[in-house]
């Protein structure tokens, strides 16, 4: 967690999400959830706030880790839908107000209908936006109208901050007024992801070509496998493993990138590195 946590710092990030997607927090036992918590709010020591994923299928327990994270020093909890019941925008906004009531941290909703298959509708999110303890909404849903919707629906309220999800889109959310973006590839390239989202601000349209031409090539040649699927999750943390970041152990029900993919990433790896500017090298696995 130390080597992640000042990673991402050195890196220029201003905040860290934790127990998100690509932290794969819904894949961990709470006790691990707990103790993530726990080391990356002091890894980060005051450095960036530390925003906690609380997403869960019970109430009882994302309120439980709400409380954790306050008491380990985090700014905030962020919370997806919960995703085994097939339930309606009324049944989600009772959710989301019963834990805003609850949490002792401000809440940010998480819109993720890949994972949770529901979609947290503009007009939900209108009206959660009025709650005093719900601060914003980061959005995975990939879908640019629906987050150019958002922006322009909270564009008067500065309390209410939107961050877009997917890495790609960036310099879209930018313009369409966005706060900030979570991207899982700045776990190894935060750099990248900073530098793209200033350049974005700062209407800087060669910088913003050159660097989504990169990633672009962290798409073509670490997410994705030979045969074309998405694996991001694995290869991101076998390409992490490979600069010694973190081991590249995943939690089940996701796998290991199959032998094709792992060699692919391998040989990709110190290219994209270098064409990125990073100051980090790969190394071997068994090195770690």
């Amino acid at each position: 967690m130390d080597r992640v946590v000042n990673h991402l710092v050195d890196g220029g990030v201003n905040g860290l999400f934790v127990l998100g997607t690509t932290g794969e927090g819904p894949s961990l036992t709470y006790q691990i959830r707990y103790e993530m918590v726990e080391r990356s709010c002091e890894a980060a020591a005051g450095r960036v706030p530390v925003l906690v994923c609380v997403t869960d299928t019970s109430l009882a327990e994302a309120i439980h880790l709400a409380e954790h994270a306050a008491t380990s020093g985090a700014a905030a909890v962020v919370a997806a839908a919960p995703f085994y019941f097939g339930i309606g925008q009324d049944a989600l906004e009772d959710w989301f107000v019963r834990l805003a009531d609850a949490s002792p941290l401000p809440v940010l909703l998480y819109n993720m209908p890949s994972c949770v298959k529901v979609c947290l509708e503009s007009e939900t999110v209108a009206r959660l936006a009025k709650h005093q303890n719900i601060a914003g909404i980061k959005d995975s849903s990939g879908d640019l109208a629906y987050f150019q919707r958002l922006c322009q629906q909270h564009q008067a309220d500065p309390d209410f901050v939107v961050f877009m999800g997917p890495e790609e889109l960036i310099p879209q959310a930018v313009e369409a007024g966005a706060d900030g973006g979570v991207c899982g590839g700045g776990n190894l390239l935060p750099h990248l992801y900073v530098e793209l989202f200033q350049a974005a601000r700062a209407g800087d349209a060669v910088t913003v070509s050159r660097l989504r031409e990169l990633v672009s090539e962290v798409f073509a040649h670490l997410y994705h496998a030979p045969d074309g699927t998405m694996n991001l999750i694995p290869a991101l943390k076998l390409a992490m493993s490979q600069c010694g970041l973190c081991g590249d152990t995943v939690a089940p029900p996701l796998l290991a990138p199959a032998a094709d993919h792992a060699a692919q990433v391998r040989q990709a790896l110190p290219r994209i590195l270098e064409q990125a500017g990073s100051g980090l090298t790969a190394v071997a696995t068994d090195a770690l």
